[in-house]
């Protein structure tokens, strides 16, 4: 049994490669390739049937490796407790080499292995891609946290279904005995689905400390029996009849046309469309535009370009006498699917070209009958998305000790949180009544 906590500490992530033709990762293999683990057995809850299995979490430093996974962390995908393109191979892959260098990154792989078998299909339990973090939250305590780069807006792991309970288990057993860090940190992970409830029920029967430390929700799309409550349910008929005023008023002086990528088009097109006509305006100015970079340039190709090949990509657009001046860019997985990135010409803002887009895709979201929600993934602010949503997704982040030390950290900062909010209560209550209204 090797220690993970000295690999994950002291290397340094090396995420590195090329793309070839089509658009697909050519890895570049690190000089010393980092590959470690620890194996435990993971003990069943008394209320699961069947035998306990033994489980190893493997921590992967390099794209090779992890290239060389792609059919086994498929079908874990497809099998997964929940689902989350964005830590799925053909999203995950281009993402490390754009943003992960000069991180602490590893990729935790939770395996079971109660018949013996080497990994392949059905022993890849879970998939946590995770960074170190020295100083969690400027304290003398690191932590170990499900990475997020800037174009990644939900961290719930990838989980198989069929043996969730041995995995969670197994990944909390590494972070108290092998991993390098006093603490756990999940961002962003569904506060609504089953991997959460599955968390907390393992930290409780281990008796790990565990917290909230941060909490809100966003827009979501939801499929109904009665197409009067469906996607489209919430969007009020002014906004409707506002739109349709502002879209007679744009055609008067061009050819408007609403647009829809097909199976046979041109993805290269699409893509290039999209990213000049996000990089047209505010994004483009500040800086944080996809097109803004060669790296944010070569990851948005290659995850539409992969996306686009399995079928899973949505693309809708309007042009504008043959111009694109909105561009809306959606990603499929399984009976959901997830909003990407919404972009439009801001000379054509008074028209509102983004609503109309996504009035667009509620539409396209009515039409799929095998796609049952849709997440925003958008801001939690987001005035235009949070009106025309009928329905909301609860997204949590959590903090989990693993000794002594996290939850001392936990405890202390628990009552840090619970002292200010006692201070601002009675801050406003210390206001006299004229002044606070």
């Amino acid at each position: 049994m090797l220690p993970c906590s000295a690999d994950l500490c002291n290397a340094r992530a090396l995420w590195s490669g090329n793309v070839d033709g089509q658009g697909n990762i050519v890895p570049t293999l690190p000089a010393h390739p980092s590959v470690t683990r620890l194996t435990a057995t993971s003990q069943q809850p008394r209320e699961s049937s069947g035998a306990a299995r033994s489980t190893s979490v493997v921590v992967v430093r390099d794209l090779q490796k992890l290239s060389s996974l792609i059919p086994a962390w498929q079908e874990l995908a497809e099998h997964a407790l929940e689902r989350n393109i964005f830590y799925e191979h053909w999203m995950l892959l281009p993402a490390l080499q754009a943003y992960g260098a000069g991180e602490d990154i590893g990729v935790a792989l939770v395996l079971t292995e109660s018949d013996g078998r080497r990994l392949g299909a059905g022993s890849l339990a879970g998939l946590f891609p995770v960074r170190l973090i020295p100083r969690f939250r400027n304290l003398n305590i690191s932590a170990l946290s499900l990475w997020q780069h800037p174009h990644c807006y939900l961290c719930t792991p990838l989980v198989r279904a069929d043996c969730a309970v041995e995995c969670v288990s197994g990944l909390l057993q590494w972070l108290r005995h092998g991993a390098c860090a006093g603490l756990l940190e999940l961002p962003w992970i569904s506060a609504d689905g089953p991997f959460r409830t599955l968390l907390l029920e393992r930290c409780n029967g281990l008796g790990l400390t565990s917290w909230i430390t941060e909490s809100f929700t966003r827009g979501l799309w939801r499929q109904a029996t009665d197409a009067a409550d469906g996607p489209g349910a919430a969007v009020s008929g002014a906004l409707r009849r506002r739109l349709r005023r502002q879209e007679k008023r744009l055609a008067e002086s061009g050819r408007l046309e609403h647009v829809a990528m097909r199976p046979g088009d041109d993805i290269r097109r699409w893509i290039e469309e999209f990213l000049r006509v996000e990089a047209s305006g505010w994004k483009g100015a500040r800086g944080s535009a996809l097109a803004c970079s060669e790296s944010g340039q070569r990851y948005f190709t290659q995850i539409a370009t992969a996306a686009f090949r399995s079928g899973r990509l949505l693309m809708l657009g309007l042009d504008y006498d043959g111009e694109p001046i909105a561009r809306r860019c959606a990603f499929l997985a399984g009976d959901g699917s997830f909003a990407f990135k919404t972009a439009y010409d801001e000379r054509f803002g008074h028209y509102s070209p983004g609503t109309i887009l996504e009035i667009d895709s509620l539409l396209q979201l009515q039409g799929l009958g095998r796609v049952r929600w849709m997440d925003s993934c958008a801001a939690p602010d987001n005035a235009l998305i949070n009106r025309i949503s009928n329905d909301r997704k609860a997204i949590h982040s959590l903090a989990i000790a693993g000794g002594p030390l996290g939850e001392a950290v936990i405890s202390g900062l628990r009552l840090l949180r619970w002292t200010n909010r006692r201070l601002l209560r009675r801050g406003s209550d210390d206001i006299p009544s004229d002044v606070a209204t």
